[in-house]
Protein backbone atom coordinates (compact mmCIF):
# COMPACT_ATOMS: atom_id res chain seq x y z
CA UNK A 1 0.00 0.00 0.00
CA UNK A 2 2.71 2.19 0.85
CA UNK A 3 4.23 1.86 -2.93
CA UNK A 4 1.00 2.80 -4.71
CA UNK A 5 1.29 6.25 -2.22
CA UNK A 6 4.17 6.60 -3.81
CA UNK A 7 3.44 6.27 -7.03
CA UNK A 8 0.37 8.73 -6.70
CA UNK A 9 2.71 11.12 -4.79
CA UNK A 10 5.20 10.74 -7.84
CA UNK A 11 2.30 11.08 -10.58
CA UNK A 12 1.07 14.23 -8.61
CA UNK A 13 4.45 16.00 -8.50
CA UNK A 14 4.34 15.62 -12.51
CA UNK A 15 1.47 17.11 -13.29
CA UNK A 16 1.45 20.29 -10.58
CA UNK A 17 5.35 20.68 -12.46
CA UNK A 18 3.41 21.13 -15.78
CA UNK A 19 1.03 23.13 -14.53
CA UNK A 20 3.26 25.38 -12.07
CA UNK A 21 6.05 26.15 -14.08
CA UNK A 22 5.38 25.07 -17.83
CA UNK A 23 1.26 26.16 -17.77
CA UNK A 24 1.65 29.03 -15.03
CA UNK A 25 5.45 29.77 -16.04
CA UNK A 26 6.26 29.97 -12.36
CA UNK A 27 9.58 29.42 -12.61
CA UNK A 28 10.47 30.18 -8.85
CA UNK A 29 9.19 26.83 -8.13
CA UNK A 30 11.43 24.71 -10.13
CA UNK A 31 13.22 23.64 -7.53
CA UNK A 32 10.80 22.36 -5.71
CA UNK A 33 9.74 19.23 -8.83
CA UNK A 34 13.57 19.49 -10.32
CA UNK A 35 16.66 18.45 -8.63
CA UNK A 36 19.60 21.34 -8.87
CA UNK A 37 21.03 18.97 -11.12
CA UNK A 38 18.60 17.01 -12.93
CA UNK A 39 19.85 15.70 -16.40
CA UNK A 40 17.45 15.97 -19.40
CA UNK A 41 17.27 14.26 -22.63
CA UNK A 42 15.47 15.27 -25.95
CA UNK A 43 16.91 14.99 -28.94
CA UNK A 44 15.51 18.10 -30.34
CA UNK A 45 17.81 20.53 -28.15
CA UNK A 46 20.71 18.43 -27.51
CA UNK A 47 22.34 21.57 -25.52
CA UNK A 48 19.31 21.12 -22.79
CA UNK A 49 21.73 18.55 -21.06
CA UNK A 50 21.53 19.22 -16.62
CA UNK A 51 20.49 21.72 -14.24
CA UNK A 52 18.14 23.49 -13.08
CA UNK A 53 19.07 26.73 -14.49
CA UNK A 54 19.12 25.18 -18.19
CA UNK A 55 15.58 24.17 -17.95
CA UNK A 56 14.38 27.61 -16.01
CA UNK A 57 16.43 28.96 -19.30
CA UNK A 58 14.49 26.33 -21.77
CA UNK A 59 10.89 26.98 -20.54
CA UNK A 60 11.50 30.89 -20.71
CA UNK A 61 12.69 30.80 -23.83
CA UNK A 62 9.80 28.03 -24.87
CA UNK A 63 7.44 30.33 -23.45
CA UNK A 64 8.31 33.51 -25.00
CA UNK A 65 8.03 31.79 -28.32
CA UNK A 66 4.33 31.06 -27.42
CA UNK A 67 2.92 33.04 -24.73
CA UNK A 68 -0.15 31.21 -24.50
CA UNK A 69 1.71 27.56 -24.56
CA UNK A 70 -0.54 25.19 -22.26
CA UNK A 71 0.37 21.36 -21.65
CA UNK A 72 -2.54 18.83 -21.48
CA UNK A 73 -1.80 15.40 -19.53
CA UNK A 74 -3.08 13.09 -21.68
CA UNK A 75 -2.06 9.73 -19.98
CA UNK A 76 0.12 8.88 -17.13
CA UNK A 77 1.74 5.98 -15.76
CA UNK A 78 3.90 5.07 -12.93
CA UNK A 79 6.33 2.20 -12.20
CA UNK A 80 9.37 2.02 -9.71
CA UNK A 81 10.87 5.87 -9.69
CA UNK A 82 9.61 6.78 -12.78
CA UNK A 83 6.63 8.43 -14.06
CA UNK A 84 5.60 8.57 -18.24
CA UNK A 85 3.50 11.15 -19.54
CA UNK A 86 1.53 11.24 -23.09
CA UNK A 87 0.91 14.96 -23.43
CA UNK A 88 -0.25 17.30 -25.85
CA UNK A 89 1.06 21.20 -26.06
CA UNK A 90 -0.89 23.69 -27.37
CA UNK A 91 0.35 27.30 -28.24
CA UNK A 92 0.49 30.22 -30.65
CA UNK A 93 4.00 31.26 -32.47
CA UNK A 94 4.56 34.36 -31.16
CA UNK A 95 8.09 34.49 -30.85
CA UNK A 96 11.24 33.01 -32.73
CA UNK A 97 11.53 29.27 -32.04
CA UNK A 98 14.31 26.81 -33.79
CA UNK A 99 15.39 29.40 -35.65
CA UNK A 100 11.55 29.61 -37.36
CA UNK A 101 10.35 33.51 -37.28
CA UNK A 102 7.14 33.67 -35.75
CA UNK A 103 4.14 32.52 -38.13
CA UNK A 104 1.01 33.76 -35.44
CA UNK A 105 -0.12 30.37 -36.15
CA UNK A 106 -1.94 27.86 -33.84
CA UNK A 107 0.25 24.90 -33.21
CA UNK A 108 -0.26 21.28 -31.58
CA UNK A 109 2.27 18.58 -30.97
CA UNK A 110 2.22 15.59 -28.72
CA UNK A 111 5.04 13.59 -27.05
CA UNK A 112 5.97 11.16 -24.12
CA UNK A 113 8.10 12.41 -21.31
CA UNK A 114 9.77 10.13 -18.73
CA UNK A 115 10.61 11.35 -15.09
CA UNK A 116 12.98 9.56 -12.85
CA UNK A 117 11.70 10.92 -9.53
CA UNK A 118 14.26 10.56 -6.23
CA UNK A 119 13.58 12.02 -2.57
CA UNK A 120 10.47 13.92 -4.23
CA UNK A 121 12.25 15.36 -7.29
CA UNK A 122 12.78 14.85 -10.91
CA UNK A 123 16.80 13.84 -11.28
CA UNK A 124 16.09 12.94 -14.93
CA UNK A 125 13.72 13.33 -17.57
CA UNK A 126 13.80 11.91 -21.08
CA UNK A 127 11.38 13.73 -23.92
CA UNK A 128 10.40 12.09 -27.30
CA UNK A 129 8.26 14.48 -29.36
CA UNK A 130 7.43 14.79 -33.21
CA UNK A 131 9.62 18.24 -34.65
CA UNK A 132 8.35 17.46 -37.97
CA UNK A 133 4.39 18.00 -36.80
CA UNK A 134 5.27 21.35 -35.45
CA UNK A 135 7.61 22.94 -37.84
CA UNK A 136 4.95 21.40 -40.74
CA UNK A 137 2.08 23.39 -38.86
CA UNK A 138 4.45 26.14 -38.40
CA UNK A 139 4.81 26.33 -42.54
CA UNK A 140 8.55 25.89 -41.51
CA UNK A 141 8.36 22.17 -43.30
CA UNK A 142 6.82 19.68 -45.21
CA UNK A 143 6.97 15.92 -44.93
CA UNK A 144 7.82 13.77 -47.79
CA UNK A 145 4.43 12.59 -49.69
CA UNK A 146 4.75 8.72 -49.49
CA UNK A 147 3.72 6.56 -52.74
CA UNK A 148 1.05 3.59 -51.95
CA UNK A 149 2.98 0.84 -53.59
CA UNK A 150 0.96 -1.44 -55.75
CA UNK A 151 1.52 -4.84 -55.98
Amino acid sequence: MQDEKILEQNKDLVRQFYEECWNKGKLDRLDQYIAKDCRFHDPVFPTLTSGIDNLKNHITMSRKAFPDLRFSIDDTIAERDEVVVHWTANGTQEGHFLGVAPTRRVASVSGTSIYRIKNQKVVEQFVDWNLLTLLEQLGAATAPKVQAVSR
